[in-house]
């Protein structure tokens, strides 16, 4: 058998960005202030809370691509997979792709008009990436017992590729982790997802 990782290097490109949109959005929400100012601090978050929501999306479809990867390596088993033997708490499980899905759907754009009289005019690719990565994420439940590449059960909406799409694949996966530029997998999207 053959030893893959279960993070490609992901966790390094994301590590120590303390940007976190929940967190930011929430402190924004709480913080009282007058209208004037609020408007003013979404002036300056709007641009920032987009980055943020590009990066974060790219991080789900890096998953995604990462295990259409994985699943074509024969034999292969994981050395590391934190997740696995941890109970899958269903509950919370999905708090933070709900929470941006939700933000895409609604409260971003919502808060674009009234704040900045602004839109936010929402990538439809970001709802199918987090909704085919929560089913992906059930269906694997949680990855508690995925010890090897064919113990990965794949969304029905993933596309079928072939040898040469994974080449692609792989080779923005490792520039994109090279670069610490998540948001280069979206290059290869199409190969995975409509």
């Amino acid at each position: 058998m053959k030893a893959v990782l279960f993070d490609p290097g992901y966790s390094d490109c994301i590590l120590g960005v303390s940007d976190n949109i929940e967190f930011m959005y929430s402190a924004f929400i709480q913080t009282p202030m007058q209208i004037k100012q609020k408007k003013f601090q979404f002036s300056i978050l709007f641009p920032k809370l987009k980055k943020m929501l590009f990066q974060n999306v790219s991080f789900y479809l890096g998953c995604l691509l990462w295990a259409v990867y994985l699943k074509s390596i024969q034999d292969g088993f994981f050395e590391e997979n934190p997740c696995y033997g941890v109970e899958f708490d269903k509950e919370t499980a999905f708090d933070e792709t709900n929470f941006l899905i939700d933000f895409i759907e609604d409260k971003f754009n919502r808060d674009a008009k009234y704040y900045i009289n602004s839109i936010y005019e929402k990538d439809e690719r970001f709802i199918t990436i987090l909704k085919t990565y929560n089913e992906f994420l059930m269906l694997n439940k949680g990855f508690q017992d995925v010890k090897t590449t064919s113990d990965i059960i794949l969304p029905s909406n993933l596309k079928t590729v072939s040898s040469n799409e994974l080449d692609l694949i792989k080779n923005k996966i490792d520039e994109s982790i090279n670069s610490k530029d998540l948001t280069k997998l979206f290059e290869v999207y199409n190969l995975i997802l409509e």
